[in-house]
């Protein structure tokens, strides 16, 4: 393994799924969250789970709730994941992604870690088509503190102005027929990624 632990967030409130949490949805006979986990798991030293037991349910995996009541976006994911060692095992680096990612290249943890480690940074974080993509970096531990300030004292609403204040590195990743970064938010997103398993 390569010193890397590993966050999903799975907090979100899914507002936009209707009455299913997009957690529990089922793609391809398999739930999103477990999607994530069977893509995830073999990248990273060990696993935990961002999100509410009532929701996320018993997935065999450490669950590590939200450090602070009431909803606060992904932002609050990392913080609670990255201020508890207990639950993170020993590796240098945090990847975190989203529970609605389902497409996750086998190869992510590899690249970002390349980079961090080479460039000796602080984030490493992916680079879609242009576009940032936040929920899908890796973190080296040492930030906590960043991560703390950011949520508690300057209140960023997300990711974008803490990933400006530390030393991140962008990863450009190669444009693919189906986004490797395909997020599912509503219903038709889903119905979309069972049309494109299905090619």
């Amino acid at each position: 393994m390569i010193n890397v632990d590993a966050v999903i967030l799975a907090a979100g409130r899914s507002s936009r799924m209707g009455s299913v949490n997009k957690v529990q949805a089922v793609l391809a006979g398999k739930s999103l969250l477990n999607h994530v986990i069977d893509r995830l798991t073999p990248q990273v030293d060990q696993l935990v789970i961002n999100g509410d037991a009532g929701v996320c349910g018993d997935s065999g995996y450490a669950l590590v709730e939200d450090a602070l009541d009431g909803f606060q976006g992904p932002l609050m994911g990392l913080y609670s994941a990255i201020s508890r060692e207990d639950n993170l095992g020993q590796g240098t680096y945090l990847m975190m992604v989203p529970c609605d990612g389902p497409f996750i290249p086998s190869n992510l943890v590899a690249e970002l870690h390349q980079q961090i480690v080479e460039q000796d940074a602080d984030v490493a974080c992916i680079r879609y088509q242009g576009f940032a993509q936040p929920t899908f970096s890796l973190w080296h531990k040492r930030v906590a503190p960043a991560v703390k300030e950011a949520m508690l004292v300057k209140k960023y609403g997300g990711f974008k102005p803490l990933l400006a204040d530390l030393n991140t590195v962008y990863l450009d990743w190669p444009e693919q027929v189906i986004s490797p970064f395909f997020n599912i938010n509503t219903v038709d997103d889903l119905a979309e990624a069972e049309g494109l398993l299905c090619r």
